[in-house]
């Protein structure tokens, strides 16, 4: 049988949730997928756990030196036989009709891409919150404004394998924000994206988690940003504007309260208002809305 779906798990030190990861993969009630987990250089008993998996012939597992989880990705996807292409982070859960609903409706729908609805876990798998209040279809600029209640992260996606082979894999100079500049190039060059209405799969938070680390999620998004405007991507002088000013104001908050460092908070404040004083308006109407 020809393989249809490829499940890419990039994993560093994950001993803590890999097991899990793999096991919502074999409880999927869709059959006809390779699983390719990349482990990047992990210092812990990750690659122990793993190969207890590997009696499952349809399962595959790869080492390389430390690279960063694109690099990790775009190996896995060299790799990749299937005509679908997904991914796992490997501290996030599938609930087991996941592939069964995207791949079903990428074959019958005219649709490039298929995300869907999600539940937020904590450390050990206890549910937080659901986000499936509504359809969202994001566009170009809701991801450069940062707009919407959806989450860009690849374990809730299944692309075309030929989609990604276009747009050229995951940005190795991109960790923390390598979903969302995917999203981008997806989105720039017209592909069609889908949403189920209904939470397929898990997002786990946790000390960990990429998004905590302020410095890395400050170097990304300067530098993602920077290759959207080499690209000219933005469309117009103003919306570029605006699209870093809110970016400024993003980076301002996460200093200030997770990162807590005031001073880099107030620089980036400063920031936003010199890129587009405007913004002093959104401001204030959070303001209002606060009392």
């Amino acid at each position: 049988m020809n393989v249809e779906t490829s499940i890419i798990i990039p994993c560093y030190n994950a001993e803590k949730y890999i097991a899990e990861a793999i096991q919502s993969v074999l409880d999927q009630t869709y059959i006809n997928w390779e699983l390719i987990i990349i482990d990047d250089g992990s210092k812990d008993s990750s690659s122990k756990i793993i190969a207890k998996f590997l009696n499952d012939n349809r399962i595959s597992f790869h080492q390389q030196t430390n690279s960063g989880v694109s690099s990790a990705r775009n190996n896995g996807l060299k790799i990749a036989q299937g005509n679908y292409i997904t991914y796992l982070d490997a501290d996030d859960v599938w609930f087991k009709d996941n592939l069964k609903e995207k791949v079903n409706y990428l074959r019958n729908n005219a649709i490039d891409v298929v995300y869907s609805s999600y539940e937020v876990i904590n450390e050990k798998s206890e549910s937080i919150s659901k986000i499936s209040d509504k359809a969202i279809y994001p566009t170009l600029k809701d991801i450069l404004l940062q707009k919407g209640n959806y989450s860009t992260a690849p374990s809730g996606l299944v692309i075309k394998k030929e989609v990604l082979h276009k747009i050229g894999g995951f940005d190795t100079n991109l960790s923390n924000n390598a979903d969302q500049d995917i999203w981008i190039r997806i989105l720039f060059n017209n592909y069609k994206i889908a949403l189920i209405e209904k939470p397929l799969w898990k997002y786990r938070i946790h000390e960990n988690n990429m998004s905590n680390n302020i410095s890395l999620l400050e170097k990304d998004s300067l530098y993602m940003f920077k290759k959207v405007a080499t690209n000219n991507m933005f469309g117009s002088f103003w919306f570029k504007q605006k699209c870093y000013s809110k970016l400024y104001l993003m980076l301002a908050g996460s200093w200030w309260k997770e990162g807590n460092n005031q001073l880099r908070g107030g620089y980036f404040i400063f920031l936003a208002f010199i890129n587009y004083p405007f913004i002093i308006l959104t401001l204030l109407q959070k303001l209002f809305r606060a009392r």
